[in-house]
């Protein structure tokens, strides 16, 4: 598809998403990304009942119970069904609109978020060596050093997210990988590239951010591939990113395998390196994010955390309850099944709104309250098999603790120095991307 082309189904797409909130359905508002507030639009989707059709051609949900069941329901996937399924909605009404989809539009090849829940699972066991809790945990002390390291080297104000965050998030992940050092600056801007790939899935982005996306993508898997000892992703073959980066750097040679290298064959690897470069370290990031801003928010829990690091745990389940950094999830039925009591065909889409899940008043108490204290019995507690989440979220809960136990350690008197920025067309993640801070009469333990 020429830029051109690409552009004009863009912002047709963006157009239809604009015209279908117009029509007040909560789904449909979510998706356009444009400042609604979140939480009125849960409890929007939760007043329409356990599951509803929307106009945006899926059945969503906002009821806790529902959503786990869900997430644990074998019939349903995260991989979208093939061109061949019958489109739009329980009354078989083609849509009216022909363009296509955004998945056909901007496919993104190569990243992993959209796979058959058998494939997570079987990665899952693949890595549990590397990224299961004994091997995990004993990672917290080193991350913990690496995020010290990143604040103590920051002025009196500057960006938590852009200083701090991501680049220690980004350079935990390059060790994961087993990247070298050499190529530690240009995996950073690749990634950095790469920030809100995740929204791109759903929600469609603009020209630029588009084309910024399809130079990046091939060019970071290329160098995942070199690491993981694979072949370069067919993909990558030829096109005009790698090209332009072969002329004007040294030839490549197989690096020695990272802690991933020994898990399995060199595609499997590939997979989880991709899984945990492009979507680990943007949900390890927003979630660190997401938690230091409600801990800023309740400055007495903040303040409790850096007399306690060990509530950094809590805190960082409670910021999955009250502010996840992955805030749905998308499955599609391979069987006529019956949800909530209603009948959803096969191939149609369910979304499960996992934020608004957690908000949820017949499952947590006070549940629009941020509580670290909250009892473990009431915090976060969805499923993470078969999706993305089961490999990448232990990684992201590590890093997230890690990062408050530094911060709180190093800058007790972390405060804001401004507003708080998030991306527009970030329905997904949140796109929490300007976080001003300050020191404000720190004293280092």
């Amino acid at each position: 598809m020429t830029d051109s082309t690409l552009g004009r189904v863009l912002l047709t797409l963006r157009g239809v998403q604009w015209i279908l909130g117009t029509k007040g359905d909560p789904y449909a508002l979510l998706l356009r990304a444009a400042g609604d507030d979140r939480a009125e639009l849960g409890r929007r989707v939760r007043e329409r009942g356990p599951l509803y059709w929307s106009s945006a051609e899926a059945w969503v949900t906002a009821d806790h119970t529902v959503v786990a069941e869900a997430l644990a329901d074998v019939r349903l996937t995260p991989r979208p069904p093939g061109t061949g399924s019958p489109p739009g909605g329980p009354d078989g009404e083609p849509a009216p609109w022909d363009v296509p989809a955004l998945r056909e539009a901007l496919p993104l090849a190569g990243l992993p978020v959209a796979l058959a829940r058998e494939e997570y699972e079987r990665l899952r066991v693949l890595a549990a060596p590397v990224l299961g809790g004994p091997a995990l945990r004993r990672r917290l002390g080193p991350a913990v050093r690496a995020y010290r390291h990143r604040a103590s080297a920051v002025g009196e104000r500057f960006d938590l997210m852009d200083d701090v965050v991501r680049p220690a998030t980004v350079d935990a992940s390059r060790v994961l990988l087993g990247l070298p050092e050499h190529r530690a600056e240009r995996f950073a801007e690749l990634c950095g590239d790469l920030s809100g790939v995740l929204d791109a899935t759903i929600c469609p982005p603009r020209l630029d951010t588009a084309r910024r996306y399809r130079a990046a993508l091939p060019e970071l898997l290329s160098l995942l591939a070199k690491s993981a000892g694979a072949k370069e992703p067919r993909q990558t073959r030829g096109t005009e990113a790698t090209q332009g980066t072969r002329e004007t750097r040294e030839p490549e040679t197989p690096g020695t395998p990272g802690p991933l290298g020994p898990l399995g064959a060199p595609e499997d690897v590939l997979t989880l390196s991709a899984l945990l470069a492009l979507v680990g370290a943007d949900v390890a990031a927003a979630l660190t994010g997401n938690a230091v801003a409600l801990l800023l928010d309740h400055p007495d829990q903040w303040r409790a955390l850096c007399d306690d690091p060990g509530l950094a745990p809590a805190a960082v389940a409670e910021t999955l309850r009250h502010s996840p950094p992955v805030r749905l999830h998308r499955l599609y039925a391979r069987q006529d099944l019956d949800l909530a009591g209603t009948r959803v065909p096969r191939g149609e889409e369910v979304v499960l709104l996992t934020e608004a899940a957690g908000h949820d008043p017949r499952r947590h108490k006070d549940p629009d309250r941020f509580d670290v204290h909250r009892p473990a019995h009431d915090r976060h507690a969805l499923p993470e098999e078969g999706h993305a989440g089961a490999i990448v979220g232990p990684a992201a809960r590590l890093a997230a603790e890690a990062a408050l136990r530094a911060l709180a350690a190093e800058m007790p008197g972390l405060a804001r120095n401004g507003e708080v920025l998030r991306r527009l067309r970030s329905p997904l993640t949140g796109g929490l991307f300007r976080f001003p801070a300050a020191r404000q009469g720190n004293v280092r333990r």
